[in-house]
């Protein structure tokens, strides 16, 4: 295993937060987003309260990581860069209180969203709660490694390494556990969406939303970088630490997506709704055919203009002025007595 000797630790810590800022800034345009939308965007008759406290619980854990990264760098290049063995013995303490908050604190972000990736699964699924059991008991056994794992960085006051093998017990299996559970969920979702478009008969309309919508459902970014995060630090490689602080903004970034998509309806439901709806529309009449119905079943609506001697409606100002329930095939029944309108 690498020492870690590749790159120093404080320049690793400097490159971390650099980049985790600006996934925050991504993070900061996506939350208000995402409270205008579960606000005053809703297509929803109520707020979903559940979650919107959700949104703001892991937007404000994002917003408190990064502050205490941004301290801890001022501290460490600033405050006591005098001190023995300078920034890099500094950053390397991971027992310092910032630093363990830090730590919890990515915990409690990767449970609450892995909990909405599972989520998102069981409704893919159609609520079926038993595609989620393994997902859940990974989730309960990531919490326990969690904030175990937070306990030793709080008493590891003699170790300097996150790399220690007392920590990286505790490191390796949240780390590996996080990964199963993000793994699992991907893949049952994304085979769930790829079976509903496909189920669609696929329309060419939607063929690259597609892809994006299981990427984004399916929390397959995350993945990837927890693939990233996991290599790294089995290496013992300093850059694992340039992969982990951003990870703690994209702990809320890839819920916070899912949310969003469900509050526009733009999920992968809502859109296998519209493809089928539109493939059965094509299906009930195909293009250029009559369809022809018995006379007994043809409903022929009286004009109750014509009769009080007011103007005369037509077919299109009825469409126009059409209850919200009334489709236009039942309107051209009334008025022309066919089965449907192209």
């Amino acid at each position: 295993m690498a020492t870690g000797a590749d790159i120093p630790l404080d320049k690793a810590y400097l490159t971390a937060i650099w980049l985790e800022t600006l996934f925050y800034g991504m993070n900061f345009v996506l939350f208000w987003s995402c409270l205008a939308m579960l606000t005053i965007w809703r297509r929803t008759p109520k707020i979903n309260k559940l979650l919107l406290a959700i949104a703001i619980t892991m937007f404000a854990f994002s917003t408190t990581h990064v502050s205490l990264g941004f301290q801890r760098l001022i501290e460490g290049f600033i405050h006591l860069r005098d001190q023995p063995g300078g920034p890099g013995a500094f950053f390397s303490d991971v027992s310092i209180p910032a630093n363990v908050v830090k730590v919890g604190i990515h915990t409690v972000n990767s449970i609450i969203g892995d909990s909405v990736v599972v989520w998102r699964c069981y409704l893919v699924w159609g609520r079926d709660w038993k595609m989620c059991i393994l997902p859940i008991l990974l989730i309960i056994a990531s919490a326990i490694c969690g904030f175990t794992q937070t306990v030793y960085f709080a008493r590891a006051k003699k170790l300097h390494s996150a790399f220690a093998h007392s920590l990286q017990i505790w490191n390796g299996s949240l780390f590996s556990l996080s990964l199963a559970t993000n793994v699992v969920v991907t893949v049952l979702i994304a085979l769930r969406v790829w079976y509903m478009f496909r189920l669609g008969n696929g329309s060419s309309n939607f063929r690259y939303w597609r892809v994006l919508v299981i990427i984004i459902e399916s929390g397959m970014i995350y993945s990837v970088a927890l693939i990233c995060e996991i290599t790294l630090y089995f290496l013992g490689s300093n850059a694992f630490y340039i992969v982990y602080d951003p990870i703690a903004q994209l702990t809320a970034i890839t819920p916070t997506m899912i949310i969003v998509l469900a509050a526009m309806q733009l999920t992968s439901s809502d859109v296998h709704s519209r493809i089928t709806r539109s493939n059965g529309a094509r299906a009930f009449k195909p293009y250029g055919a009559s369809t022809t119905m018995p006379l007994e079943t043809m409903n022929f609506a009286v004009n109750d203009a014509v009769l009080s001697g007011g103007p005369k409606s037509t077919f299109l100002s009825d469409l126009s002025s059409s209850a919200p329930g009334e489709s236009a095939n039942d309107l051209s029944v009334k008025h022309e007595g066919r089965g449907s309108f192209p």
